[in-house]
């Protein structure tokens, strides 16, 4: 009793215990059985769409619709049967849904809709999946999906900076879907040339087709009042400045001034959205430099940025605007430079894209790839578990060994569903490699400690703990700077693997570990 208090009170065991927790908060398996199907898609240019961006209804993508006109549904199946049923012209649909507002706590509510022949309920406007088991990100290779090459169809494929800008534009059109697991990333030839490779996890080709091509629906408003509108060319941006040498503000990149990194780019209005700009900002009050209304800025219904106007533009109808910005980091400002020229860009890609090639992948052969997995591990844990009893011929030990191994894959995931890491096959196979690893430290520090109880004379447990930890760093170091490099590849097949094999490997030396040497310590009655 007395040293499972201690243990508890040791906070290398607190810290993990507490690190166990957050990460079964983030995982979230569906311990509570929740029923209904989970809304994976909900078009923006719909009604039901229109409303959720305005804010009129809490109903989007994430949220688990549980009825539709009083009909149950449980699943995805009963949710597309319900809506066929229900969803006629003229007929008024009434939806109940749940949104969760903590980890297995949800709200019910409702919100009812008209259909009619120029706005439809179907699936080419919402799409639902069944309630998965956890909130993980899986890859397409998984759970299926859609994988698209692009590059722009111009001459230019070596041009970094049009490369680059273009994928920011497709990430952020596509983030404000609210689909998960998208990826959209640069991949280099050979050749130097590049090419945008799109994955488009759980969602068909020719819905994938129509994200691609279609054209982001960008606006602005001050107030009440819409200013810049893509829809309508008159009210649109003409221009948005890439470089310095731009005429209409030129760009300038984040540079250091006054401990923050500030930023500036200009874009050139019609003279339309000039004047509605004018009109808009004639009449509001100035608070110091800036007016009391912001411009808030909206890409596909969802509002993406707020941005405060200067004073000098009130009542003005430039067509000539300059945009800044600031942030604590070099990164963070650029990336937020390039989010809004992205959003102004928005209705129109810097250059059309020529879609190199498609697939679609089956699902069926992850799944099958997922239970062998399953099945390995269940075998490997077996194998280890004779192994090492073998080894010391004391179940506590070898148990101790698999707990921690099984503790630390729990934070490892935990930690991939906190920073929405899309797991993959090979994301996956680094974490099982990983659990080698984690034995084989293990097995160190129990060898050290079981040999300094036995052999007190020849040097102090402690000492032989450190000396244990020692060799577990350097092999740590050893193997991150055999990974690192591969975290920057052009192929996401290393990527995801080194990732999650180096975040396991740290998240062993920093907490699993040090936990695991205070609790066989006192199991082995050495403290």
């Amino acid at each position: 009793m007395n040293k499972a208090r201690s243990l508890l009170t040791n906070w290398r065991v607190i810290i993990m215990l507490v690190a166990i927790i957050i990460a079964f908060l983030a995982i979230q398996p569906n311990i509570l059985n929740v029923n209904g199907a989970q809304l994976i898609y909900l078009s923006t240019n719909s009604y039901l769409g229109n409303l959720s961006a305005i804010g009129s209804t809490t109903l989007t993508t994430g949220s688990i619709v549980t009825s539709i006109n009083g009909i149950q549904v449980a699943n995805a199946q009963q949710f597309y049967s319900a809506l066929n049923q229900t969803a006629k012209i003229n007929a008024t649909v009434t939806i109940t849904y749940k949104n969760e507002v903590f980890p297995y706590v949800y709200t019910t509510s409702t919100v009812t809709v008209p259909v009619t022949k120029t706005a439809p309920l179907n699936s080419s406007v919402i799409q639902a999946e069944d309630v998965p088991f956890t909130t993980l990100d899986y890859g397409l290779d998984i759970i299926g999906g859609t994988e698209i090459t692009v590059v722009p169809n111009s001459t230019q494929t070596t041009n970094t900076t049009l490369i680059d800008n273009l994928q920011t534009i497709l990430q952020t059109r596509l983030n404000t879907f609210g689909l998960s697991g998208i990826s959209v990333s640069v991949i280099q030839t050979l050749s130097q040339g590049s090419y945008i490779l799109v994955s488009l996890p759980n969602v068909g080709e020719s819905q994938a087709l129509s994200l691609i091509q279609n054209q982001g629906i960008f606006y602005a408003t001050i107030g009440n009042d819409t200013v810049l509108n893509s829809t309508n060319k008159s009210e649109g941006i003409l221009t948005v400045c890439l470089t310095s040498s731009c005429p209409y503000g030129g760009e300038t990149l984040p540079t250091l001034s006054s401990g923050t990194y500030q930023f500036n780019f200009g874009i050139q209005l019609t003279k339309q959205a000039a004047t509605n700009f004018a009109d808009a900002t004639r009449n509001l009050s100035v608070s110091g430099a800036y007016l009391t209304e912001p411009i808030v800025l909206y890409l596909n219904g969802k509002q993406i940025s707020s941005l405060s106007i200067s004073s000098d533009l009130k009542g003005q109808a430039e067509q000539t605007i300059t945009i800044s910005g600031s942030a604590s980091s070099y990164q963070q400002a650029l990336t937020q430079m390039k989010t809004l020229q992205s959003v102004f860009e928005s209705g129109s890609l810097p250059t059309p894209i020529k879609i190199i090639s498609i697939q679609s992948v089956s699902s069926t052969t992850g799944s099958q790839f997922i239970n062998e997995i399953y099945i390995l591990l269940f075998a490997a844990f077996i194998a280890v578990a004779i192994v090492v009893f073998l080894r010391y011929r004391d179940y506590r030990v070898s148990s101790l060994i698999l707990g921690t191994s099984v503790a630390e894959i729990v934070i490892v995931i935990g930690l991939a569903a906190l920073i929405h890491w899309t797991l993959d096959i090979p994301s996956i196979a680094g974490i099982i490699a990983s659990i080698g690893i984690s034995v084989d430290d293990q097995i160190i520090i129990s060898d050290e400690i079981i040999r300094g109880a036995a052999q007190v004379e020849y040097a102090a447990v402690k000492k032989r703990v450190k000396r244990a930890f020692f060799i577990i760093f350097v092999s740590f170091f050893s193997f991150a700077a055999i990974m690192f490099p591969l975290l920057f590849s052009t192929a996401s097949l290393f990527t995801g693997f080194a990732l999650t094999t180096i975040l396991a490997s740290l998240i062993g030396v920093l907490i699993t570990r040090p936990a695991y040497a205070e609790i066989i310590s006192r199991v082995k009655g050495t403290a």
